[in-house]
């Protein structure tokens, strides 16, 4: 079983859990209450006055916001149903107490099924890419350089927000039969969830370009992003 995935500075900012657990408890309803309603810099100002020490308002935000980054890295990283959550909590945060790693467990599975619902509620309008024509631009001279060669690739992206059948023709549509109201509807649908993109680049930046979108496909092979799109689907 390896500890949850957190930074070292949301880490550092979980330090202000080695406290008494009914601190503990009002930092994780701070930390709900974030996300329903926002934050609320008061009530950290008032939190960071009751511990005394050298909390400030702007710690206690700190914590509330580290607090949401484990619930969700809990949410979207972690199989409930086959994981010691307490076990995993305190291999994660070896210096808590055992109270306060109970009421980080409470905190997360009670509150885990909000976070997944807020995921797959949420209308995620994610274009995908699902045609592309390009073309190989070469300038061999000008007037101001006689011995230049620069290459550059253009780029016409097809963009849409909804799953298309890779063997569609997208420029060519069949009208035939159809009413003027239905032929406003369908280009109605198409404005709305479709989008061209021109883009030109050199090879450089475009070597750049292919690098990136490998490592995001090897990244989209995780756990940890199969669970995020199990989530929104």
């Amino acid at each position: 079983m390896s500890s949850l995935r957190l930074s070292q500075e949301q880490r550092d900012h979980l330090s202000l859990l080695q406290r008494p657990g009914s601190d503990v408890v009002e930092l994780c309803k701070s930390a709900f209450d974030y996300l329903l309603n926002g934050p609320n810099p008061d009530r950290y100002e008032a939190l960071s006055k009751k511990y005394s020490d050298s909390a400030s308002a702007e710690t206690v935000q700190q914590t509330v916001e580290a607090l949401i980054s484990l619930l969700i890295s809990v949410t979207t990283r972690v199989e409930s149903s086959s994981v010691n959550m307490q076990a995993l909590l305190r291999q994660t945060f070896p210096d808590l107490s055992d109270e306060v790693l109970e009421i980080l467990e409470q905190f997360v599975t009670s509150k885990r099924n909000f976070v997944e619902g807020s995921i797959k509620s949420a209308n995620i309008r994610a274009y995908r890419l699902v045609n592309l024509d390009w073309r190989l631009e070469v300038r061999t001279a000008s007037r101001s350089l006689l011995d230049q060669c620069q290459v550059f690739v253009t780029m016409k992206l097809y963009l849409h927000t909804e799953p298309k059948n890779e063997n569609r023709e997208l420029l060519a549509v069949d009208v035939s039969g159809r009413s003027e109201q239905e032929l406003q509807a369908m280009q109605e649908d198409e404005r709305l969830h479709r989008k061209d993109m021109i883009v030109q680049t050199d090879v450089s930046s475009l070597l750049y370009m292919i690098k990136t979108l490998e490592d995001a496909l090897a990244e989209s092979k995780t756990r940890r992003i199969r669970n995020i799109v199990g989530g929104t689907h």
